[in-house]
């Protein structure tokens, strides 16, 4: 929900609240000016229930005589302020239902308008611990994503934290709803689920959707990742494998893990390394490295290998290293710098 629609509902919730508030304090003057003008043998509950009578018009029979003046006054003086308050009431709480469900209804079908104008995003199954952290890392680096999350607690704490992405609730391993996040646009699937099932599940999904799409998946297990992988999963991450890689890196070289750390966290500069595939058609394809001026395309990108077309990977490469169509540079830069690479590296791209 955004920020004006969550305030929006707010104060509609407020009005109710008073709304609410102002009828009950007519109904305890009622119940204590009834009390009063009754005779002693009229108790609180006899009071209680003509003022009910009275609020609600319902024209029941009265226990509690209002011949005299001072009754037929204070209960004209009730009906007066007690219809108000009751019609009032009823307005702000059906206020709140209609416009609640309008709010909700209207957001929605803005948000899959714009799910429905995006090309090349990346969709995150999964918004727990794992799946906020890709999100993270994707909007951080200028990548247009969308969530799909089955859990409202965690759909709401990520449409506060992201208010630019938007996030689907709802089963990723369904096909409808992998649809409507537009996995047949999509350029990767990332699958950051806690359930083996349900991975595997939206695997076959995307890939039977979307043959081309990069499907990068999370396994808990070694035969989980065995099953993922024959799934068509183009990468499959195990949390396990990857943090004892990382106590070990720190045990043993500290300081690469710091800066790694540094250069991810670091919010002034955002530095991270990229992969940027060189096409046919492109500009770069079949120029040396010297002739690449990769400063040209920002103050501290730097070129750090050369994936070949045969999957070698070239690190610090030579000047005289060229280019070949379909290689990889694995650049470290800013997001500005490396897109302005990438959109160089595309085909029909002019160089510089």
């Amino acid at each position: 929900m955004s920020q004006r629609d969550e305030n929006e509902l707010r104060g509609l919730q407020r009005r109710v609240a008073f709304a609410a508030l102002m009828l009950l304090c007519v109904f305890l003057v009622g119940v204590v000016g009834y009390r009063i003008i009754g005779s002693p043998e009229h108790g609180w509950l006899d009071a209680v229930y003509m003022t009910t009578v009275v609020l609600t018009t319902t024209g029941l029979r009265e226990v509690v005589p209002t011949e005299s003046v001072a009754g037929a006054v204070f209960t004209t003086v009730l009906l007066i302020f007690g219809a108000t308050a009751a019609v009032y009431t009823l307005s702000m709480i059906t206020a709140f239902i209609v416009e609640g469900d309008m709010t909700q209804g209207f957001r929605r079908r803005r948000m899959q308008k714009r799910i429905d104008a995006m090309q090349g995003h990346f969709i995150v199954c999964g918004a727990g611990q794992t799946g906020t952290s890709v999100i993270r890392e994707l909007t951080s680096t200028d990548r247009v994503c969308v969530a799909i999350e089955h859990n409202q607690q965690h759909v709401a704490e990520l449409e506060r934290s992201f208010p630019e992405v938007a996030v689907l609730h709802g089963d990723s391993s369904d096909d409808e709803m992998l649809t409507k996040a537009g996995v047949q646009r999509a350029a990767g699937i990332v699958v950051c689920t806690d359930d083996d099932k349900n991975a595997l599940v939206t695997t076959v999904l995307a890939r039977q959707l979307n043959p081309n799409v990069r499907v990068v998946a999370r396994a808990t297990s070694d035969k989980a990742a065995s099953r993922l992988r024959q799934a068509g999963a183009d990468g499959v991450v195990s949390p396990a494998q990857i943090g004892g890689m990382r106590l070990a890196s720190e045990m043993i070289r500290p300081s690469v893990v710091t800066f790694l750390d540094q250069m991810l966290r670091d919010t002034n500069r955002n530095l991270r390394i990229e992969d940027i595939p060189v096409t046919p058609g492109s500009s770069l394809a079949g120029q040396e490295v010297a002739v690449l001026k990769l400063h040209e395309y920002g103050a501290g990108l730097l070129l750090l290998a050369v994936r070949t077309p045969e999957g070698e990977y070239l690190f610090n490469p030579p000047a005289t290293t060229r280019v070949q169509p379909g290689s990889h540079l694995i650049a470290m830069g800013d997001p500005g710098s490396v897109q302005h690479l990438r959109a160089v590296a595309a085909p029909g791209s002019a160089n510089g």
